[in-house]
């Protein structure tokens, strides 16, 4: 059996609960009320009432009985969930909070980030002379013929940024007269066969004296 097939007319639901139609419509304009003017069904605009519907009705109807005006009657039986709405509403207010400050949280990180960055950015041409550190760990070559004493990585260090102050030109003059100079030091020497006779004797004098 369908939804639609178990709702009542107004004429059968006033049937049911013993009351005539004005009274249940009466009863129905408190229930919309004090619940939701949705609450019932509707078909062409003529209210439609479910199983349920009639159990509420019935409850009110004992109610009105027992005293009480429709409309507390109404108020009663609905106060749990006029409460509950706005406690759901109070919650929905704290995580839309919440997350509104973790939205600007995340906001503030990212622009201290930014910042960052670009602070960091105008520092690099300021450490343009520093070489950089692959070039400070490039493996040694034979200089051997450049310097005659093993060189420190300070040393190298210093040199290296010295010579990068320098022109392109005078690092190849100094190069070049290093080289010369250490290549003169380190010449070999070749004697002529002149040089390799051997001197006269010289005669002691006593043997002059006696000759």
């Amino acid at each position: 059996m369908s939804e639609k097939s178990e709702q009542m007319k107004t004429s059968e639901a006033a049937q049911a609960l013993g009351v005539s139609e004005n009274t249940l419509r009466k009863y129905s304009q408190a229930v919309e009320k004090a619940a939701s003017p949705a609450y019932f069904p509707r078909v062409k605009n003529t209210r439609r009432y479910r199983p349920e519907d009639l159990t509420v009705l019935k409850q009110m109807q004992d109610l009105v009985k027992a005293g009480q005006k429709v409309d507390q009657a109404a108020q009663e039986l609905f106060a749990g969930e006029k409460e509950e709405a706005p406690v759901k509403t109070a919650r929905e207010d704290q995580l839309e909070a919440a997350l509104a400050a973790k939205d600007q949280e995340i906001a503030e990180l990212k622009e201290q980030l930014a910042q960052l960055t670009a602070a960091k950015a105008a520092e690099k041409p300021e450490d343009s002379l520093e070489p950089a550190a692959d070039v400070l760990d490039l493996p040694d070559f034979d200089d051997g013929f450049l310097e005659d004493e093993p060189v420190t990585p300070e040393q190298k260090r210093a040199q290296v940024v010295a010579d990068m102050a320098k022109s392109d030109k005078e690092v190849h003059k100094e190069l070049l007269s290093r080289a010369q100079e250490n290549a003169a030091k380190g010449a070999p020497t070749y004697r002529t066969l002149a040089d390799m006779q051997l001197a006269p004797k010289k005669t002691p004098w006593w043997k002059k004296i006696f000759k």
